[in-house]
């Protein structure tokens, strides 16, 4: 079985766009036509799209970066640049991405074949025949490329189950979930024998079956990194119902019911808000009298608490809750398995209710980020003036310097960055000296 990893962090970069071209119309009776030089490549997009062929995400261990293809330059007789080749980033149904300089979530991929654009590539610049106009017919200019994106994502694989099985190591998690299921979990009589989540499917009569995990055990602390089991809190935010065990021979039981409602609590109050259902186990072990006290404790324990969904009412009642079963023995796990199925379909219909008012938005759209690809930043240092910045030094690396419509446009643009405001703020006059992407400039009267 493959190693199970539900968190990693990568680094993804979209291409940069292809440099449009100067170029000319060279033919047998127009030697020295107008312009014909064709825009740059689209740089490559990186997606990020959901399959189910994986269940881990263990190969972003061994690769973390990814990086699109640049847009090619334009070419002569107004050829186009070829766009450059998209990346796909395949992951689990259930990665939840989230963008880790902007702390936001991006994405949230819960279906086979969604997909979102995580980084969209540089837009091709325009080569001198886009650029012609009726008071610049010949422009010995071009248009750089925009940069592509470069971001830091953080993917987290959240286990896409309907029923999460919760409680303290040992409680008999494992046992129940192989009697349920077909799944075959390692069972040992040790605690955290569950070192990762296990899934199993278990029928259902008059339903399409219900998917159950096997969280490990949570401790008190479990909320703020203690132990092994918050490591997989996160798996159960996605579930649509808890079954909550405890083992019966316990020598505190409804103090065990409180250590783990608390951490769920102070884990996330959705948590703490979802459907749950308490099953007593290994009671095969002790008498009847003392069967019916321990499920009085615990009835008594839920009346307590307020009501956890009051479209449940009924079916989440303290009496309706409790459940006395031996997983170990399989007594009491067909009505304990009914009850899951009933309120797993009576959940899915509120969600469907839900969504049909509000549909759910799964990624923030592309466009909300900002590419950056005018930023720069003047300094100075020995009487020399710097502008540092990637769209600033590339409209240079594009400029025909030698040609002053060239140089017009060139100082034009930088003028609309706001590179000539913030080189006077700065304290910039004319005949200082101005060094953008490794080209040297005297600062003119002209250029301010």
């Amino acid at each position: 079985m493959a190693q199970f990893i539900d968190q990693v962090e990568i680094e993804i970069q979209s291409g940069d766009g292809g440099n449009g071209s100067i170029n000319w119309r060279r033919e047998k009776y127009e030697p020295m036509g107008g312009p014909a030089g064709g825009n740059g490549g689209r740089g490559g997009n990186v997606y990020i799209e959901a399959t189910a062929d994986l269940n881990t995400l263990i190969d972003f261990r061994f690769k973390t970066k990814f990086e699109a293809e640049p847009g090619h330059k334009g070419g002569i007789k107004n050829r186009h640049g070829k766009a450059g080749q998209d990346v796909v980033i395949r992951v689990p149904v259930g990665t939840q991405v989230r963008d880790t300089d902007l702390d936001k979530v991006i994405a949230d991929l819960t279906t086979p074949g969604q997909r979102v654009l995580v980084a969209e590539g540089g837009m091709g610049g325009r080569g001198n025949t886009e650029l012609a106009s009726s008071t610049r017919r010949a422009p010995h200019f071009c248009e750089p490329g925009q940069p592509g994106v470069h971001r830091h994502l953080e993917l987290t694989l959240k286990l896409l189950a309907d029923v999460g099985i919760i409680g303290l190591p040992n409680a008999g998690k494992s046992t129940l979930l192989a009697a349920l299921t077909r799944a075959k979990p390692k069972i040992a009589d040790y605690p955290f024998s569950t070192l990762e989540p296990n899934l199993g499917v278990a029928k259902s009569e008059g339903g399409d079956g219900f998917v159950l995990a096997d969280i490990p055990g949570l401790i008190e602390g479990a909320s703020q990194g203690i132990g092994l089991g918050h490591k997989f809190l996160r798996h159960i935010e996605r579930t649509r119902v808890l079954v909550h065990m405890v083992d019966a021979t316990g020598e505190d039981l409804p103090g065990a019911l409180k250590t783990i409602d608390q951490e769920l609590s102070l884990y996330s109050r959705d948590l703490s808000g979802l459907p749950q259902i308490l099953a007593l186990n290994k009671t095969d072990l002790l008498p009847q009298d003392e069967q019916e006290k321990l499920r009085g404790q615990v009835i008594a324990y839920l009346q307590g608490k307020p009501p956890q969904n009051n479209a449940l009412e009924t079916e989440l009642s303290p009496e309706n809750r409790v459940f006395l079963i031996s997983a170990y023995s399989r007594v009491g796990l067909a009505p304990l398995s009914a009850r899951i199925g009933e309120i797993v379909e009576r959940m899915k219909e509120i969600e469907q209710a839900e969504e049909a008012k509000a549909p759910r938005v799964r990624y923030v759209d592309e466009r909300a980020y900002d590419h950056g690809d005018s930023s720069f930043t003047v300094s100075r240092k020995d009487g020399l003036f710097f502008v540092e910045g990637d769209r600033a030094a590339r409209l240079v690396a594009v400029t025909d310097m030698k040609d002053p419509d060239s140089l017009f446009s060139l100082f034009q643009r930088l003028r609309a960055m706001g590179v000539i405001d913030e080189l006077l703020k700065n304290g910039v006059v004319p005949g200082s000296e101005v060094i953008i992407g490794g080209f040297n400039f005297t600062y003119g009267e002209g250029m301010g």
